[in-house]
């Protein structure tokens, strides 16, 4: 077994009315799968990861491109359901997915690169 130490911190001066500094750890046990791939998305919603394949799973996402149009949508389940995260230029995101759903992406505009990391509980 693996062990994954994610890391978050929100720090800003003008958020809000009072300094913003919030932080948080986790240690993560990988036992399972561990993919590392890079996605070419297309405006043409298509799965990239099939929930039948995984456990819980730990996912990383990133918007690889720096065109401010070419936003990223993922959504659980069928290709026609809500958007749940939009990634804009070099957005990121880090999420447990229980693996219900389907994992499923739709581009904005263009075909941009999207960094995909999932570690298997």
């Amino acid at each position: 077994m693996a062990t994954l130490k994610p890391t978050l911190s929100l720090i800003s001066t003008d958020a809000t009315s009072d300094s913003l500094s919030l932080s948080s750890t986790d240690s993560l046990t990988v036992a399972g799968a561990v993919l590392n791939t890079t996605v070419e998305t297309s405006t043409t919603a298509a799965v990239f990861l099939a929930a039948a394949d995984y456990g819980k799973t730990y996912i990383y996402l990133k918007n690889l491109s720096s065109t401010a149009s070419e936003k990223i949508y993922i959504r659980l389940g069928a290709t026609g359901s809500a958007n749940v995260l939009e990634l804009g230029a070099g957005e990121f995101a880090f999420f447990p997915w229980a693996s219900d759903e389907d994992l499923v992406y739709d581009a904005d505009a263009g075909t941009p690169a999207m960094e995909v990391f999932a570690f298997e509980a």
